[in-house]
């Protein structure tokens, strides 16, 4: 019989308001979930690091007053897409900023621990959707 992790699709949604504050609470539900869903420690910890920088830019870069979330397993990956991405460039690079620059590490980062990032315009709302290859 196949691992029920690799073959079903499992979405929860997550909502904690818009504050530094709730972004270590986001970070052990998404690890929950993650854990659950069969995720190994690695895989836990580049969720972990891109939930963080995803909630932070929701934080410093956006109006809303909750962090919204939809961490997605599938058979063959894991995804996180993060509501009021707004603040966030379309044409972000993914190299390193400047030592100087006063913000956009935090996408630098996603970028590299996750294996796909995009941004999805919806009705004039963006979300940021990234996805982590299982293997």
């Amino acid at each position: 019989m196949d691992d029920p992790a690799e073959t079903s699709v499992a979405e929860h949604h997550l909502t904690v308001p818009s504050d530094t504050s709730q972004i270590a609470a986001l970070r052990r539900d998404v690890a929950s979930i993650a854990g659950d869903g069969g995720a190994d420690n690695a895989l836990i910890g580049d969720l972990e690091l891109a939930i963080s920088e995803l909630a932070t830019n929701v934080v410093q870069h956006s109006d809303a007053h909750t962090i919204s979330v939809v961490v997605r397993r599938d058979a063959d990956r894991w995804t996180l897409e993060v509501d009021d991405a707004e603040g966030i460039d379309a044409h972000a690079s993914h190299s390193l900023p400047a030592p100087e620059a006063l913000s956009g590490r935090g996408l630098f980062i996603v970028h590299a621990v996750m294996d796909e990032v995009e941004l999805i315009d919806d009705d004039g709302q963006r979300r940021l959707r990234c996805s982590k290859l299982v293997s």
